[in-house]
Parts: structure tokens; C-alpha cells; sequence
């Protein structure tokens, strides 16, 4: 029988009821390992700590990089979904964005899900970072 809970450089992961993945946090941000035995779940709450470092860094680094992609044609602005059709500043963007989770499985791409504070109808932003935490893809997902 698999573990049930595994100490990690992250703290703390359960696997609830038996699961395939391992679930914890990272201050107020859920994080999610798949793997279905406690020492890949280490190794990956070791890759992930090792690519986000110090979250809240991270995570701004991120929705930074996020606006610059969201507003190709029109540098420094992003077209939103609220009030109809909005523009709004790339720092106001990567401001109100919240990241909500990571996850990681096997040797892919760690995934970050943010929060996009009614931007685009309450969808989340789904991004796919490599293991230097460089961003590779983004998209607004369900």
C-alpha cells in the first residue's frame, strides 16, 4: 500500500483516499503532485521548489510575463472580457492576477493556474513553465 502522506522540502503532502496525486501548499497557493508513490512525490516537490523559489517573486515574474503575451499587437495594454470589451494597463493586469496552484507530473512542464479576478469571466489562466520557471505557453482555460 502506497503512502498516504510524504514529507517534502515543499512540508507536508496527503494523497486523500488513495489517490493519484499528492496535495499540499505553498502559503495560500494549493499544490498538486502527480505521482502515486512517496518518492516521486519528493522528487517533484523538490523540482518545483527549485523552479519557483521564492514564491511571491515567482509569481509576479509571472503575470508579468503573462500581460507581455496577452498584448502582442498592443504593447503595454490588455484586452479584457469585463464590461464588455476592456483594455487595460499590463501592470493593472499582472496586478489583480492571483496565482491559485501548481502542478507538476513526471518530467513535463510544471502548470500554474491563475486566478483572473473576472478579467475573462472568471476563467482560470493556465501556464506552462520549464524547470527555470521561464514561461513556455499560456491560455485562458474553462
Amino acid at each position: 500500500m502506497a503512502a498516504l502522506s510524504v514529507q517534502t522540502v515543499l512540508g507536508e503532502f496527503r494523497r486523500p483516499n488513495e489517490g493519484a496525486e499528492f496535495q499540499g501548499r505553498l502559503g495560500d497557493v494549493a499544490v498538486v503532485l502527480d505521482a502515486d508513490e512517496e518518492f516521486p512525490a519528493a522528487e517533484l516537490a523538490e523540482r518545483v521548489s527549485m523552479t519557483v523559489g521564492e514564491l511571491a517573486g515567482f509569481a509576479r515574474r509571472i503575470a508579468v510575463e503573462l500581460a507581455d503575451s496577452f498584448s502582442p499587437e498592443r504593447p503595454g495594454e490588455v484586452e479584457v472580457w469585463e464590461n464588455g470589451e476592456t483594455v487595460i494597463s499590463a501592470a493593472e493586469f499582472a496586478r489583480r492576477l492571483r496565482l491559485d496552484c501548481i502542478t507538476a507530473a513526471g518530467e513535463d512542464d510544471i502548470e500554474l493556474y491563475f486566478d483572473d479576478d473576472g478579467m475573462f469571466g472568471g476563467h482560470s489562466i493556465r501556464v506552462w513553465v520549464d524547470d527555470v520557471g521561464s514561461m513556455t505557453d499560456a491560455q485562458i482555460a474553462g
